[in-house]
């Protein structure tokens, strides 16, 4: 996991890497489509320049957001080290998210970008929040629309899991 120095220092690398994403975008889409072999030929290189980053930014972004609410809900005035997996990367054993105090852990949090709960989504979710049941610290699963909140909620109350799903 990745120590995140400074929540500033690390939305200003976030929006920057916005910015380059969303200029690999405009030079791909201002290309004029007279064909539907042209089209798909341009959204074709859509999805091999942008595909990626706009899933991951979305949850860097996230998960940024989740960590500065918890700071000043959950651990306000407190000092604590913030770790995550600004990319998804992170193996089964660890989350996210992560809150450390003095070695302990005092949170482990997931973070979702997704917006329906369809299909592999929804198996997504169950195997997420039962990995992050028996994680470390207080448990929080973060998601961006209602639809997601209300299945996830529904996971945790009949995995039994003791997991704060919050929508950001």
């Amino acid at each position: 996991m990745e120590h995140i120095h400074s929540f500033t220092e690390t939305e200003q690398r976030i929006l920057a890497d916005i910015r380059r994403c969303l200029e690999s975008i405009r030079e791909i889409t201002i290309q004029d489509v007279t064909s539907a072999i042209d089209g798909v030929s341009v959204l074709s290189r859509l999805r091999q320049v942008a595909y990626e980053d706009i899933n991951q930014l979305q949850h860097e972004e996230m998960a940024l957001r989740a960590a500065r609410l918890l700071q000043d809900t959950e651990f306000p005035g407190q000092q604590l080290d913030w770790y995550w997996n600004p990319r998804q990367t992170g193996d089964d054993s660890e989350p996210d998210l992560r809150a450390v105090r003095g070695g302990e852990v005092l949170l482990s949090a997931e973070v979702t970008a997704s917006e329906r709960p369809v299909g592999t989504i929804d198996t997504r979710i169950r195997d997420t929040l039962a990995k992050l049941s028996s994680m470390p610290g207080r448990r929080f699963y973060f998601v961006r629309t209602a639809s997601i909140e209300q299945r996830a909620k529904t996971k945790v109350e009949k995995g039994g899991f003791a997991i704060e799903v919050k929508r950001i």
